[in-house]
């Protein structure tokens, strides 16, 4: 049974992903307990010397002188992950790849340790990207494999130097949501999977929980917004099926626990950019909780009646068929 969300931090040697993870922690996850793994090459850790401490951090393990995508063993790294959730019951789990990581691997060994994936962010240097990715193929893997694309360090390029590198990006990787940072300062509730509770505290603590909530956002990009829905009627995991299928585009992100039909085990939902999957929960962890979801994305309350429409017809009454 899965116990724990994992989020996949990759991006070539000096793309930012340190700089971005210190900036999470220090302005986005402080509500979060986190546990980090920080994979690096070399004998001696250094950038886990930079997170150490900071608030939020549960447990910081480093694996040194190897890949974990590749010679790092899956009983090695699946011990590792129990131990961190047995010992430090946090909230989620980072994994900070080396520079030369391929995240695809990384997501197959996440499974075998009982961690869902929540999301796979690759973060790309502007300046360095084009150039790189002509000499090492495992530049584009990262995007191809990517939820998120963080494109990093975009103070350092020129306008047209910029929307070359997004053009390459596009053509790697049409899904994904392409975000333009500096120094690593990105909208943390959207790439590291803020809960449905705690969205929904946020959503209360505004006065709005049935409305939209605007997030942060930095460096131009278009205003996030959520809004939540609640039921106490099951649903029909296949028709929710389709319906994920069929959100619009401006949806970045969802998630939710599922009452389903026919007396089948609570689903917990996770929707990333146009991929999503299902995980069993135990009835027992859940059986008083109703049917509940967050959408997240932009300017998405345009997309709300529909939404909550579409979900709506998913729903069954007591007896009803799918």
């Amino acid at each position: 049974m899965i116990k724990i969300s994992g989020n996949i931090l990759t991006g070539f040697l000096g793309s930012g992903k340190t700089t971005l993870l210190k900036y999470i922690m220090q302005h986005g996850l402080q509500q979060k307990r986190v546990a980090i793994i920080m994979n690096e090459i070399g004998d001696i850790g250094i950038d886990g010397k930079v997170v150490t401490g900071l608030e939020g951090v549960e447990s910081m393990l480093e694996f040194n002188s190897g890949c974990v995508c590749c010679s790092i063993d899956d009983y090695r790294f699946a011990i590792a992950v129990q131990q961190i959730v047995e010992e430090t019951k946090p909230d989620l789990l980072i994994i900070e790849t080396t520079g030369l990581a391929d995240p695809n691997p990384i997501v197959d060994r996440l499974k075998t340790a009982s961690v869902a994936r929540d999301a796979v962010i690759t973060m790309v240097d502007a300046a360095t990207f084009l150039p790189l990715s002509a000499e090492h193929e495992v530049l584009d893997e990262q995007v191809k494999g990517a939820d998120f694309l963080v494109l990093n360090k975009i103070d350092l390029v020129s306008e047209r130097e910029r929307q070359k590198v997004e053009e390459r990006l596009r053509r790697l990787n049409h899904r994904a949501l392409l975000l333009e940072a500096s120094y690593g300062q990105v909208p943390t509730d959207l790439l590291f999977g803020t809960g449905v509770s705690t969205y929904r505290a946020r959503l209360q603590a505004a006065g709005q929980a049935d409305g939209a909530l605007a997030a942060p956002h930095a460096h131009g990009q278009d205003a996030i917004q959520a809004f939540s829905y609640e039921t106490r009627a099951p649903v029909d995991l296949y028709a929710f099926e389709r319906f994920l299928q069929q959100l619009p585009s401006d949806v970045y992100r969802a998630k939710g626990l599922l009452q389903l039909t026919r007396g089948a085990f609570p689903h917990v939902f996770n929707f990333t950019c146009g991929r999503f999957d299902f995980q069993p929960m135990p009835p027992a962890l859940t059986r008083q909780l109703p049917t509940q979801a967050v959408f997240i994305g932009k300017h998405i309350h345009a997309h709300k009646d529909e939404i909550i429409s579409r979900f709506q017809a998913c729903e069954r009454t007591d007896g009803e068929n799918a």
